[in-house]
């Protein structure tokens, strides 16, 4: 699947999709909390193996606008899928985050290497950073995201969440998972 993200193309798979739908929640626009799983994440020049999309207080408000408050975050990366670091990434790095730039240090003497990382789109915030043997893990949020969709899109995701609300329980509390959509 490609969607365009900020000035660049995402290409991914989604793999995952949880979220928890109730009978009225749904009649309101009200979906709550929906988490995505995505693999093989390309994003202008970076890759990724996995990615956690964890959007909350997920609701419609008129007039056909998608709105998520807060938006979280996890892209998994693997350092030899940086090019700059493939010839040396048997060796011990270090990784910080510094603004919105990632400083890779390949020894304490050496001065670290940066990798200014591409605008963010919708004011998506990197908040940290968590360093592995063979890979690092970014986060992330946003406090709002907001999506103005057309109303053949709007009608086509109440369609689908209706389709999906048909195959559970319809109390209030009935949670789904949709795995490979």
């Amino acid at each position: 699947m490609t969607v365009q993200a900020g000035a660049h193309d995402l290409h991914l798979t989604v793999v995952e999709l949880d979220a928890r739908l109730g009978a009225l929640g749904l009649a309101l626009g009200q979906v709550d909390d929906v988490r995505i799983e995505l693999e093989n994440v390309r994003w202008s020049r970076w890759r990724a193996r996995r990615a956690t999309v964890v959007c909350r207080d997920v609701h419609v408000n008129p007039p056909a606008t998608l709105v998520s408050s807060p938006v979280e975050f996890r892209v998994e990366v693997n350092i030899s899928d940086i090019p700059e670091l493939q010839p040396v990434s048997w060796f011990p790095l270090t990784v910080r985050l510094v603004g919105s730039d990632l400083h890779v240090k390949l020894h304490k003497w050496l001065p670290a290497r940066v990798f200014a990382v591409p605008d963010l789109p919708r004011g998506i915030q990197l908040t940290g950073v968590e360093q592995h043997s063979d890979h690092f893990v970014l986060t992330g949020a946003a406090p709002v995201l907001r999506e103005r969709l057309t109303l053949g899109q709007l009608a086509s995701v109440i369609k689908r969440l209706a389709s999906i609300q048909a195959r559970t329980r319809s109390d209030t509390t009935s949670g789904i998972s949709i795995w490979g959509t």
